[in-house]
């Protein structure tokens, strides 16, 4: 008959019982830490050719609207109501871009006189101290 085990032996068999659990954990954790992270750059790339999908439609967008506003193609009336809508948005921003214009005519004319107003105030100053 076998001596019966020591409890040295036994602590020793719980430590590889409780090693060998962990590491099962482990190898779990880390499946689960690669499928995550496969998952995660799928959801990248996805949106990568989502972007890309947007500005080749927007590409495609300007090309017909540029074509549309020279004369060159119609849009068939189930479009007429994009065709409004970009009418619409389009004198909106040429009114904006003049009213930018306009402010920044205004502000070249400020910084001028300004600019006069400096240089002739400089000029009455240096005249003021030749005559010292």
């Amino acid at each position: 008959m076998p001596p019966p085990p020591s409890s040295n032996d036994a602590t020793l068999q719980q430590i590889q019982a409780a090693w060998d659990e962990a590491q099962a954990q482990l190898r779990a954790l880390r499946d689960q830490v690669e499928h995550l992270n496969n998952m995660a750059l799928a959801k990248v790339a996805s949106n990568m050719l989502e972007r890309d999908m947007d500005r080749a439609y927007r590409d495609l967008g300007e090309a017909v609207w540029a074509e549309v506003s020279k004369g060159r193609l119609q849009l068939g009336n189930n479009l007429s109501s994009v065709r409004k809508s970009l009418e619409v948005v389009t004198q909106k921003i040429q009114a904006q871009n003049a009213s930018i214009n306009d402010l920044l005519a205004e502000g070249a004319e400020i910084a001028k006189r300004l600019q006069e107003k400096m240089t002739t105030a400089s000029k009455g100053v240096a005249s003021h101290t030749k005559r010292r």
